[in-house]
């Protein structure tokens, strides 16, 4: 199916780069591309966000439960209850964000920056596109297990207000409550909760 799209005149009309201590990196980019159906002659225009990639990190405390971070997004003006994600570093190479480290090594570090903890197992859970209709976005899930307490390293412009752990019906109550709303958290503990033994009992 691939080779029915010519891509023609993509130009790249955005970068999103953060400074960070392991120098600048590339969140994100903004293409605008012409592209040309082959079969019906029809050429579109889109724009499409380009990304390394995004790691979610489910923290998991020895007693099994679940650490969840208070965080304020500037976007949505407001706090949210997240499992602490981070964007894989990359950089921009023929109109696309690649990446240029592991989402193994991205969701270690940080897992570290966000809680303040350091996992002794990390495994990989899941992947999944988050917003394929006009971003490239990929999501990679991992479980964190044997959790060692360390310092906590933000970013600057990173506003974590709570590290708190959760137990599975706190989980599912908050899910079945609406105080999740968080699409990739909700994914991310879905999964989770889906693979315990009886699943997932959110209440009604």
């Amino acid at each position: 199916m691939s080779g029915r799209f010519e891509w023609r005149e993509v130009t790249t009309e955005y970068r999103d780069v953060l400074a960070s201590p392991q120098g600048d990196e590339l969140r994100w980019l903004v293409n605008r591309a012409r592209i040309r159906d082959t079969v019906t002659g029809k050429t579109v225009t889109r724009s499409i966000m380009r990304s390394p990639g995004v790691c979610v990190m489910v923290p998991i405390l020895s007693d099994d439960r679940i650490l969840l971070l208070r965080q304020y997004r500037f976007p949505v003006g407001g706090e949210l209850w997240e499992l602490p994600a981070g964007t894989i570093e990359g950089r921009e190479e023929g109109g696309r964000a690649v990446p240029t480290e592991s989402p193994e090594a991205c969701a270690a570090r940080e897992l570290i920056e966000e809680t303040g903890y350091e996992a002794g197992v990390l495994a990989r859970v899941a992947e999944w596109y988050a917003m394929p209709g006009g971003h490239d976005l990929r999501v990679y899930l991992f479980a964190a297990r044997r959790l060692v307490r360390r310092a906590q390293r933000l970013d600057d412009g990173e506003v974590i207000l709570e590290v708190r752990p959760f137990t599975a019906p706190e989980v599912e109550t908050m899910i079945a409550r609406g105080e999740i709303q968080d699409a990739k958290t909700l994914a991310g503990l879905l999964h989770t909760l889906g693979r315990r033994p009886g699943g997932i009992h959110l209440p009604s």
